[in-house]
């Protein structure tokens, strides 16, 4: 492995494998070098398309691929953690999506082994990548804000409401995803408030299941959900932060809209994932005005290829706003007292 050319197998090529392989399109010393899908005909669609040789259908076989070394997995969540434990079994370092593991026993069994093979790994949480994200993280750590009292977070999307007659997918199983929503849309959540504002204390949540049957796909046969499509908590962090979270998949008019709230002893500021290169923010800027509104402009600087970031940890030279391994363990854990208050 040299300066000028990284090696990455990708695993998982539905929809944002397109995303990831675009990342990796803008990187000069990214190559890919061997794909992973359990459709054949995807594979073949997809190798033709990216001139890759190198084909599987079975995670192992990549992992194991000499000719590879690294792994990005953009796969469903039930086989987040069986591809993480091949990757640290052999050393190959790895981009997992989120959420990092179906539940938090799996979650745990990781950890035992990560601890004695460690490997690069990122989990991922790419709202960190979002520049006004990134600004927002810089405006807290200059002081802007003072100490922060309250967060408030809603990430909503439209597509799972009746309207759109949505069918029945993975995304819609427990077995497959762990949770609906919560999972989902919810972890980005819990990822940018750790970012924000640190560790959760305590946390008690809602969770609900609007919709609780989809048509199968290409038919009329109904198949029951058994996941969340809307989610609402309460949380309190330890540095003595409140914060109040929304997430929903019915949230008609909304596209994907993230939007974090950071209520501070000096000002206030917002972010949503919508507005990549602004921030608004509220305060006094004198003691003859009051409390007012501006947006910021956020600087060329803080945008950065989350895998690029990838890329830069495995040479030891990732960021240190990178959401790694455990990242992703104190974000399942957090999932899991969130479901658990639930009940």
């Amino acid at each position: 492995m040299t300066r000028h050319q990284i090696r990455v197998g990708l695993i998982g090529l539905g929809g944002m494998a397109n995303h990831h392989a675009r990342l990796l399109s803008e990187i000069p010393e990214a190559e890919i070098t061997a794909i992973c899908d359990v459709n054949a005909e995807l594979l073949r669609t997809v190798g033709d398309k990216l001139r890759v040789a190198r084909r599987y259908q079975d995670y192992a076989s990549i992992v194991q691929d000499s000719n590879v070394d690294c792994i990005v997995s953009v796969v469903p969540n039930k086989f987040h953690a069986e591809i993480l434990d091949l990757c640290i079994q052999y050393g190959k370092p790895c981009m997992t999506e989120k959420p990092f593991t179906v539940d938090f026993a799996e979650a745990e069994l990781l950890k035992e082994k990560y601890e004695k093979s460690p490997i690069p790994c990122m989990v991922g949480f790419s709202y960190r990548y979002v520049a006004s994200f990134r600004y927002a993280k810089h405006l807290i750590e200059q002081g802007e804000l003072g100490d922060i009292r309250h967060i408030s977070a809603n990430y909503l999307q439209q597509w799972g409401a009746e309207m759109f007659d949505t069918p029945y997918s993975w995304r819609f199983s427990k077995t497959m995803s762990g949770s609906g929503a919560l999972g989902d849309l919810g972890a980005h959540m819990i990822d940018a408030a750790r970012y924000f504002a640190g560790e959760f204390a305590y946390v008690s949540a809602v969770m609900k299941t609007f919709v609780k049957e989809r048509r199968l796909p290409d038919s009329e046969q109904m198949r029951t959900v058994d996941v969340d499509d809307f989610a609402a908590f309460v949380a309190g962090f330890e540095n003595g932060a409140a914060g109040v979270f929304t997430t929903s998949r019915n949230a008609i008019g909304f596209g994907n809209h993230l939007e974090v709230t950071l209520f501070g002893t000096k000002a206030t500021i917002q972010v949503n994932c919508e507005h990549p290169k602004t921030v608004r923010r509220w305060g006094k800027r004198s003691a003859e005005v009051d409390s007012n509104v501006e947006t910021l402009n956020v600087p060329e600087r803080f945008e950065l290829n989350q895998l690029q970031d990838f890329l830069n940890m495995i040479r030891g030279e990732g960021t240190k706003e990178l959401p790694d391994f455990r990242d992703g363990y104190e974000n399942q854990k957090v999932l899991d007292m969130l479901i658990r208050s639930s009940g």
